[in-house]
């Protein structure tokens, strides 16, 4: 396992290069200027070429590019990831201060879809046709159709504006609260429960048409045959190969949580890394904005890779 992991991670940097020198093209080469906030009547026009010069703005674009690229993974360097901007701050600065906000959010979204969203398909597959695969399949195709943008405005809409019971913005109430667990908890129900109902949806659709497929197998009609409670082969047999493609989507919900941040974060004013990459794309923050895509390749790879290594706990047949 040791050395798999190792070879997979020797084969992401490639893909993560790949990633670089696409983002940094369409970063680049997009129509505008980094600058351009500085553009106003008091500022001279030797100060805006002094900035340049600073940001390496004036040289050629394959030596930005491979100056970042190489600054990039000195991460041990304050400057290693360049310096924003917009905030005249070290951007791996900058990031360490919001991950830890972006990565509570996520990481309860995914909690809550796992426990809430498994139960459910699998009660929607077992109880196939009935009232509640029927309840269950309605609310799931709902979740998965609306967008996620609306369905966090009419959660904050209702929550916090119409009942006035959660708080509207923000992780804590004041600076004062900011260490107080269950202030943070209040204020994250709103966000999570944006980002954790579409992925509910959708894994509760995909855990129910992968247990149909299993509790069809030959395997499953020997075993109820033999005497086994509905319980032991719904749970011991069905459930554990069911959960064989669950990991792959598993793998994928990581990157995709982390896209879903930015419009989530958004709304609710969360302080995480998505409120700060919207930002950096709106500010044309080049060194926050191509942090912030290198981030979102190694979230795939490390996503991928969980993936893999969850494939062999959870089906023994499976070696690396």
């Amino acid at each position: 396992m040791l050395t798999y992991t190792i070879r997979r991670l020797i084969l992401s940097i490639p893909i993560l290069f790949g990633v670089a020198l696409i983002s940094f093209l369409l970063v680049y080469l997009a129509p505008g200027d980094p600058l351009g906030n500085f553009r106003v009547p008091n500022v001279r026009p030797e100060v805006l070429e002094r900035l340049r010069e600073i940001y390496g703005f004036d040289r050629p674009l394959h030596e930005q590019f491979f100056g970042w690229i190489t600054n990039y993974v000195q991460i041990w360097r304050e400057d290693a990831w360049g310096i924003s901007v917009t905030y005249r701050r070290p951007v791996l600065e900058l990031i360490a201060e919001r991950i830890p906000a972006t990565a509570l959010l996520m990481g309860s979204a995914l909690f809550f879809t796992v426990i809430i969203a498994i139960p459910l398909g699998l009660l929607a597959a077992v109880k196939q046709y009935s009232w509640a695969d029927k309840i269950v399949t309605t609310f799931a195709t709902i979740g998965y159709a609306m967008p996620s943008f609306v369905l966090g405005t009419y959660l904050l809409v209702i929550g916090a504006v119409w009942l006035g019971v959660f708080p509207f913005r923000g992780m804590t109430s004041s600076l004062s609260q900011a260490g107080d667990p269950l202030d943070v908890a209040w204020h994250m129900v709103l966000p999570v429960a944006s980002l954790a109902i579409q992925s509910i949806a959708g894994w509760s659709r995909y855990v129910r048409a992968t247990m149909l497929e299993v509790l069809h197998q030959d395997y499953i009609r020997t075993a109820k045959a033999k005497g086994l409670g509905r319980g032991r082969v719904n749970f011991r047999h069905a459930l554990r190969n069911a959960l064989i493609p669950v990991i792959t989507l598993f793998g994928l919900s990581l990157p995709a949580l982390l896209g879903g941040a930015i419009i989530t974060e958004g709304i609710f004013s969360w302080p995480g890394l998505g409120s700060l990459g919207f930002a950096a794309v709106i500010q044309r923050d080049y060194p926050v904005v191509m942090a912030f895509v290198l981030l979102g390749g190694i979230t795939v790879v490390i996503g991928n890779l969980i993936a893999d290594i969850l494939y062999g706990v959870v089906d023994p047949r499976i070696k690396y």
